[in-house]
């Protein structure tokens, strides 16, 4: 999760200014991608967290009493402006375990801004919650990793990817994924070779290392790569080295981050998956390419030598 002053959901409020504006006309597409968004929003909120126990701050109307959400930092501090009271940030399948659990009528989103009301019904409408927390049991070893690293072979899923006949079918794209060891470039202004033992750099002591490499043209994307040949096409003065993913994790990162979508192979095959895409997709795609055995891979970076 981001740190709480990083947190943006600036898709999420077009929507519910969209229906703000639009009142009764909203088309019912719109109240979907609303959910859409939702489900995978990570909103703040005023509350006092004691241990694993969150007492969420609401307010109490003449319709009942509701809780207060914030799509950032700057819409938590027009409320609560004085830094008395502390803003935290949940998946919304907390938020949703909450109207089960009370009985709050629902919520208000950004009360001083758009004021949108989300009542306790909308929950039916939301489908099953995506998965948020990774665990690593069972998960690969550091040497399983490097040993998937090393026998990779992608040729199929690239194949597919440089058919244009294949634009579009992306049910069949998420299964070719879901059969493939998918990467993502991870860059540093320090050279980390030294820490690499048999090639292989761990995190579990000093934490991230670097950051993560994103495509900045038209929007933010988060980029994923077929081999360790498409990551040397990106043009970069800076450290490479590369990271094993489960690609269900990522989208949901995507998702949650507010990311414009993800993006196979830029500088190649350059095949785009827009916000809307895996906003549509996330529940299949989380079927098909959520590989829990994958999730200690975030723990890992591999480095590169040169070709």
């Amino acid at each position: 999760m981001m740190e709480l002053h990083s947190i943006r959901h600036d898709n999420l409020r077009k929507i519910m200014q969209e229906i703000n504006d639009l009142k009764d006309d909203a088309p019912i597409e719109t109240f979907h991608s609303l959910f859409r968004e939702i489900r995978h929003s990570c909103l703040l909120t005023p509350a006092k967290v004691t241990g694993d126990e969150v007492n969420v701050i609401y307010a109490t109307t003449d319709a009942g009493s509701f809780g207060a959400l914030f799509t950032d930092m700057d819409e938590f501090r027009k409320a609560f402006p004085d830094f008395d009271v502390e803003a935290h940030s949940f998946d919304f399948s907390l938020y949703v375990e909450m109207l089960e659990k009370s009985d709050l009528k629902g919520f208000f989103i950004n009360m001083l801004s758009e004021d949108f009301a989300f009542p306790r019904q909308f929950v039916k409408y939301l489908g099953d919650m995506p998965e948020m927390t990774y665990s690593n049991e069972d998960s690969y070893t550091s040497d399983d990793l490097k040993s998937l690293k090393d026998s990779m072979d992608n040729s199929d899923l690239e194949d597919f990817l440089n058919d244009p006949a294949n634009i579009g079918r992306y049910e069949e794209l998420f299964d070719k994924i879901s059969d493939s060891t998918i990467l993502t470039l991870r860059l540093s202004r320090e050279n980390l070779n030294a820490m690499a033992e048999d090639g292989v750099i761990s995190m579990k002591e000093t934490g991230p290392l670097g950051f993560l490499y994103t495509d900045n043209g038209g929007g933010m994307y988060a980029t994923a790569f077929t081999s360790d040949d498409k990551i040397r096409t990106i043009p970069t003065a800076l450290n490479k080295y590369s990271q094993l993913i489960n690609f269900s994790q990522m989208t949901n990162y995507v998702l949650s981050d507010d990311l414009d979508g993800i993006i196979i192979n830029p500088n190649e095959e350059n095949v785009l998956l827009t916000r809307e895409v895996l906003l549509e997709y996330s529940p299949l795609l989380e079927m098909m390419c959520n590989d829990s055995r994958l999730n200690s891979a975030i723990f890992y970076l591999f480095t590169m030598e040169e070709a």
